[in-house]
């Protein structure tokens, strides 16, 4: 078998037998499937930030957003004491892991017939439902959390608007007294293709974001799509304080990690009596809003 990984010239005359060797070892196998799934690929890991360990099935996380103590700060005289003040009370919500996964087979026939062309297909198949499942989770935890709203003070048709009602949410939040900033906002896909032109205009010329194919920082804030259109309105949040992923390590000598704090977990399983090899992945995570109060939609952004 040829060393991996195969560049594209080996691939051209890779044999069927090195193929099914290859997918006979998990560490090569989950290798290849880390090439093409990276954590950047998952909008809910990037939004959660917090990570957290399940042990026994499920986590404990405090749903209080404990940050303001019960008495605040005092004079405090020269050789004095400082007074002490206990925290708020905690209480706790409770989450259960959920293991999301799926299998595709691979044939040796397959194989034999079209070389890596099904080894291809079904890496691309684990990796785009992986990434979904899990992004849908993400959002639909934070769609059901954050409540969240301030009206715009018009619709996001210029630059100077969309700027103006940024800064709005900013202050909005820090009204609340809690500690949160906002650094992040996320808008649906096609309103984002809208909107990021128009803060270009606003830019001085010597600035370099638009010859970037990253996501721009305009005005400290990081503005991000959702290419699912999932989000009904754009989403202004704190990131370093607004929730995380939870995960289970579960004890199964198939699976090997892919790395890369994607979560994700693959298993290659030889078939013999059946001439075929199964590919199986699975991510055991839950999404958890700890700070629904980091969040604030914006709503009557789009002209009606």
């Amino acid at each position: 078998m040829q060393n991996y990984p195969l560049t594209p010239s080996q691939f051209a005359n890779v044999s069927a037998a090195d193929l099914v060797a290859f997918l006979k070892s998990p560490t090569l196998v989950a290798r290849r499937l880390a090439e093409i799934l990276s954590a950047q690929q998952f909008l809910g890991l990037f939004l959660l930030q917090k990570r957290f360990t399940i042990t026994g099935g499920a986590i404990g996380v405090p749903k209080n957003e404990v940050i303001r103590a019960q008495r605040g700060a005092e004079i405090v005289a020269p050789g004095a004491e400082y007074k002490l003040t206990p925290m708020s009370a905690e209480e706790y919500e409770f989450y259960q892991a959920m293991k999301e996964g799926l299998a595709t087979e691979i044939t040796d026939e397959q194989i034999t017939r079209l070389l890596q062309a099904p080894v291809d297909d079904a890496f691309t198949f684990l990796q785009t439902e992986l990434v979904f499942s899990a992004n849908d989770a993400a959002l639909g935890a934070v769609m059901s959390s954050v409540t969240n709203t301030l009206a715009a003070g018009g619709t996001w048709t210029n630059g100077k608007q969309i700027y103006k009602d940024a800064l709005r949410i900013k202050a909005r939040v820090r009204k609340q007294k809690l500690g949160y900033d906002i650094n992040t906002v996320v808008l649906p896909g096609e309103q984002y293709a809208e909107v990021i032109p128009e803060l270009l205009d606003i830019l001085p010329k010597d600035s370099g974001q638009a010859l970037t194919d990253g996501f721009p920082n305009i005005g400290g804030i990081l503005w991000v799509s959702d290419d699912g259109d999932d989000l009904p309105d754009p989403l202004f949040l704190d990131r370093r304080r607004f929730g995380g992923i939870a995960r289970e390590q579960i004890a199964s000598p198939e699976y090997r990690a892919i790395g890369g704090d994607t979560g994700v977990e693959i298993a290659s399983i030889r078939e013999p009596k059946a001439d075929k090899t199964r590919l199986q992945a699975r991510n055991v995570h839950v999404p958890i809003v700890t700070d629904p109060l980091a969040a604030f939609y914006l709503t009557g952004t789009e002209a009606p």
